[in-house]
């Protein structure tokens, strides 16, 4: 267990035999802490998670396993995939930071913009970069957040109206 050290006041007392008791009779012993804490890893709690283009913003959760030693960080961010910022959703770079001894997942917020464009899935990119406080990066450090279409019907067929057309040439 990392913890503090710890102290056990000792002493002598009811000396037999004829014995007296000299100075110093009392002593403090320290049992110094070799527990070294672990800062821990930080990464995502899945590799995928997905949103419907009308649900308001995706909630990306980031865990600390293995330790909560030390106030750590990593750099959460997006980049695009077949989505793009701004038109599919707002971009977020932000720290993802836990204080010492916490080790509650934390979330990050990415704004969905919901268009009327019928077109399918689409893609956001998500990474997990420059721990600090000693944390690694644990896997998955990348994942993928898919927003689902929420747009229904048929792109429709483009044809002429004829096979053949004729215009006269002053017209």
């Amino acid at each position: 267990v990392v913890e503090a050290n710890e102290t056990v006041n000792l002493a002598l007392t009811n000396p037999t035999g004829g014995a007296t008791l000299g100075s110093p009779s009392a002593a403090v012993l320290t049992i110094t802490d070799d527990d070294v804490g672990a800062p821990g890893t930080l990464q995502f709690s899945g590799a995928t998670y997905s949103v419907a283009e009308n649900g308001g913003n995706a909630t990306i959760t980031i865990t600390r396993t293995g330790g909560n030693t030390g106030a750590v960080a990593a750099t959460f961010a997006t980049s695009n995939g077949t989505a793009t910022q701004p038109s599919d959703y707002t971009a977020v770079t932000q720290a993802v930071s836990f204080a010492n001894g916490d080790a509650a997942s934390k979330t990050v917020s990415i704004p969905i913009v919901n268009d009327a464009v019928v077109e399918a899935n689409e893609t956001v990119n998500l990474a997990l970069t420059n721990p600090t406080g000693g944390a690694a990066l644990g896997s998955p450090s990348a994942a993928v957040l898919t927003i689902t279409n929420d747009d229904s019907g048929a792109p429709g067929t483009l044809q002429f109206s004829a096979t053949t057309y004729s215009v006269a040439e002053n017209g």
